[in-house]
């Protein structure tokens, strides 16, 4: 605690730090933020706190929303206009000049209006967007009070918030921002090596501390003394251990009283206590009335926080019952009231607690209660489908309402892919084809099977596991051979070439080419023979048939039509950007410098025109070369470092593939190259 006091103190003078707490669940990390966020030391600090959940890492920036909702006071009733008036009214009267950050918030809210020009950003620049706006609001909140920011749980974080929490370390050391976050063991981040960092192991309590514990939950009687001491040898001095083995003495009648002057009614020379805190909540929870345990039960399937009307609509029970089972639970500290305006919402006193009252649902009970809180979410929701669309998909899903389960989850991934969280996407799309084996096999259901897999395909490859996606493109090829598609058959083809490219293997990828050209002709598509062609181009080069490559890139800009700059490849940079890029690669392997500075500088004016980070990074990276075998170094080191700025932009896409093919290799493949046609 006294580390917590001195970096809050530290906070307040403009010297941010981030406290980083680390422990096995139940040695008390929550309770420690809780003993510092609810003391008098916080007076004058604005305090936010946000909670991961096991169930929610699929769903992008989750703890974020919901913490922002609160922080703007948007609760549950608020429709889309209410929710726009008060973020518009919140950031302008904070400061006039987080105008641009209307969009990028409302946006993450699921309340931007359809003709917002933020939405036809790329994803990339979305995302990258997002996460300034989120980052600038709380940094310019700071100026006004200091910031005590606590995100619990990271060991189930999803991957934009822990972007989140990255870039605002960056910034921590001049800000009046103290970050609190705690976590199991199993995870790790990258902030250990800052000066500003503190890290704080939590441990069972040693046995004097685990007394003084143990004498105010029992009391200092003589007769609980040898009590209590095997109280701590048997829980090892865990905190909730121990807070739980009270409370089941207490229910099972071995210990009357109240809490601190309890009284033996029995002689407990053994106690009977389960050898993990997992199993003495289980037992607990077993010893529950029927009812109660149904009702708790019910609570966990929603989740970790529990609205009241939802508990309500999917209850077994009237309401008036209902109310006294949660008054029960809360008096036996399973549960506890978070909110009362506008809706009376519950949430489970630790995570543990939730963790094993879910796990108590036998399973055709648990689908059930999955299967009606899905139904309840689509009529007390039917105005919020996009907000909720990952809640919906993950009950459906768990409910077993395949049909529907396959629409919401491919929303989700599509909604994910669309926030450039490709993990999360990758997992929804993931559910889908588990979904889809479920339903019967039709043409239709065919048809969606094969394009959730190109819409994977998108996903996985910036991602760089070739491996995956390769076989994920197999799959796709066997589905659409059932279905006859030459078109869909053809977008697998021409995606192949670009994998087997990137797994070394380019006698395939030309094979998989000329069948994609080979279909592109016979259908008469334009844009599979342009787009194949590219991806041959990049075959050729590391086959180092330079001239083969000058010949597809020239023929391929030279079709282009007038309106096509900015036709794009999948999630790869448009064509026209890409085609330069392998001709100035070829070009300069060939020593013909002159000839590629102009397409190096078209692909430049290019690329940001289009503001397509990708494009960016790849025509800037081979003007980078271009420059770096003429000698340029300080242009060529002004390039690379502008391409690694874009490239590191645009998030997962600079730590996989390019980074992995690319940056090993071309600085090393540029500069001998230079000298070589220097010499």
């Amino acid at each position: 605690m006294d580390q917590l006091r001195s970096a809050l103190e530290r906070t307040r003078s403009g010297h941010g730090e981030v406290v980083a707490v680390m422990g096995e669940p139940g040695v008390g990390k929550s309770r420690l933020f809780y003993e510092l966020t609810h003391s008098h030391r916080v007076a004058g600090c604005l305090t936010l706190h946000a909670s991961s959940v096991s169930y929610g890492r699929a769903t992008a920036y989750l703890p974020v929303i919901d913490r922002l909702k609160g922080y703007l006071r948007i609760d549950e009733r608020d429709d889309t206009r209410s929710i726009r008036a008060k973020v518009i009214g919140h950031l302008l009267a904070l400061d006039e000049a987080l105008k641009d950050l209307v969009a990028p918030v409302l946006w993450i809210l699921d309340a931007l209006p359809e003709e917002d020009s933020f939405r036809r950003l790329e994803p990339t620049q979305r995302r990258q967007r997002t996460l300034d706006a989120l980052k600038r609001l709380l940094l310019r909140e700071s100026l006004v009070q200091p910031l005590v920011l606590v995100f619990e749980d990271l060991h189930w974080i999803d991957g934009e918030t822990q972007a989140l929490l990255d870039g605002l370390v960056e910034s921590l050391p001049t800000l009046r921002v103290l970050l609190l976050v705690n976590y199991r063991p199993e995870y790790s981040h990258g902030w250990s090596h800052k000066t500003y960092y503190r890290h704080l192991r939590i441990d069972p309590l040693p046995p004097e501390s685990a007394q003084e514990l143990c004498q105010t939950l029992v009391g200092d009687g003589a007769e609980v003394a040898p009590l209590k001491w095997r109280l701590i040898e048997a829980t090892e001095g865990n905190p909730l251990f121990l807070e739980e083995s009270v409370r089941t003495l207490v229910e099972i009648g071995a210990l009357a009283g109240e809490r601190g002057s309890y009284r033996l009614t029995r002689a407990v020379d053994h106690p009977q206590i389960p050898a993990t805190v997992q199993a003495i909540l289980a037992a607990r929870i077993d010893r529950l009335p029927p009812e109660d345990k149904r009702l708790l039960q019910a609570a966990a399937v929603i989740g970790h926080d529990v609205p009241m009307p939802l508990l309500l609509a999917i209850a077994e029970t009237p309401e008036e019952g209902v109310r006294v089972g949660l008054a029960r639970l809360q008096a036996a500290e399973f549960i506890y009231e978070t909110r009362l305006f506008p809706d009376l919402e519950y949430t489970f006193k630790h995570a543990l607690t939730h963790e094993v009252a879910y796990g108590s649902v036998l399973l055709d009970r648990r689908r059930t209660v999955h299967a009606r809180i899905f139904e309840a979410l689509e009529r007390l929701g039917a105005d919020r489908v996009a907000e909720q669309v990952e809640q919906l998909a993950h009950h459906a899903f768990k409910g077993e309402v395949w049909g529907l389960a396959l629409q919401y989850l491919r929303q989700a991934g599509t909604k994910a892919a669309d926030r450039y969280a490709l993990r999360e996407a990758d997992t929804w799309f993931d559910q889908a084809l588990s979904a889809l084996t479920h339903l019967q096999k039709t043409s239709a259901t065919l048809q969606q099977a094969a394009d959730i897999r190109l819409e994977r395909h998108l996903v996985l490859t910036p991602l760089g596991d070739y491996r995956v996606v390769r076989e994920n493109l197999g799959e796709a090829e066997r589905v659409i051979e059932q279905l006859g598609d030459e078109r869909r058959r053809g977008q697998v083809y021409r995606a192949k070439v670009n994998v087997h490219s990137h797994l070394g293997q380019l006698d395939e990828a030309l094979t998989w080419g000329a069948r994609a050209l080979e279909i592109a002709d016979r259908l008469g598509d334009l844009t599979l023979r342009r787009n194949t062609t590219t991806m041959l181009e990049q075959t050729h080069y590391y086959r180092g048939e330079f001239e083969r490559v000058i010949d597809l890139a020239r023929a391929n800009l030279s079709a282009l039509p007038a309106d096509g700059v900015a036709a794009r490849l999948g999630g790869q940079p448009p064509t026209s950007v890409y085609d330069r890029g392998w001709l100035v690669r070829s070009l300069v392997e060939l020593g013909r410098l002159v000839e590629a500075t102009e397409p190096a500088e078209a692909a430049i004016q290019i690329a940001e025109r289009t503001q397509h980070p990708w494009a960016t990074g790849w025509a800037y990276m081979c003007a980078g070369i271009l420059h770096s075998c003429q000698g340029h170094w300080a242009t060529a080191r002004s390039l690379y470092e502008r391409a690694i700025e874009v490239f590191r932009g645009a998030g997962e896409l600079v730590s996989s593939s390019h980074s992995r093919l690319e940056w090993s290799s071309f600085w090393r493949r540029s500069i001998s190259t230079g000298a070589k046609l220097r010499a």
